[in-house]
């Protein structure tokens, strides 16, 4: 396949590109199910050229709790990001639902059980960095859900 991104020419597909368009074809808008369904009616076909835009699976969001009768504004369970008030600090700073979180301050929460993240996430107060990245990746990496392939 030959995949041309929109900053570099022509790259290997990484985790957390963003396909955009395959053979001329816009993927914007289309489900995961009809995207899956379009690749597959093309193989085995020799030649499949793929628009993406490169980006990394894991986000950088820095909160900022002044004092802690203020809520972060989103749910967690185990370590996953569940729910997400609108107008929230986490909302304002780019928290997103589907997300694991990784990382809180540095400090891996990758083995950490959900107490124990939820403890730091309601004790905290001042500048909070979390590192997140979408639990289907995090699940793929970790070896907890099979990947589907083409």
């Amino acid at each position: 396949a030959v995949v041309s991104t929109q900053s570099t020419g022509t790259e290997l597909l990484n985790v957390g590109n963003q396909l955009l368009e395959i053979n001329g074809r816009s993927l914007v808008g289309l489900s995961y199910e009809a995207i899956i369904s379009y690749i597959r009616s093309l193989l085995p076909s020799t030649k499949i050229e793929m628009q993406v835009v490169p980006g990394s699976p894991v986000l950088v969001i820095e909160l900022i709790r002044p004092d802690l009768k203020y809520p972060l504004g989103f749910s967690v369970k185990d370590g996953h990001i569940t729910t997400l008030v609108r107008g929230s600090i986490g909302e304002r700073a780019g928290v997103r639902v589907g997300h694991r979180i990784i990382a809180i301050n540095g400090e891996s929460t990758v083995t950490l059980d959900h107490d124990s993240i939820a403890g730091i996430l309601l004790s905290e107060t001042g500048k909070l960095l979390l590192k997140t990245m979408p639990s289907q990746i995090f699940n793929l990496m970790l070896g907890l859900e099979e990947p589907e392939y083409l």
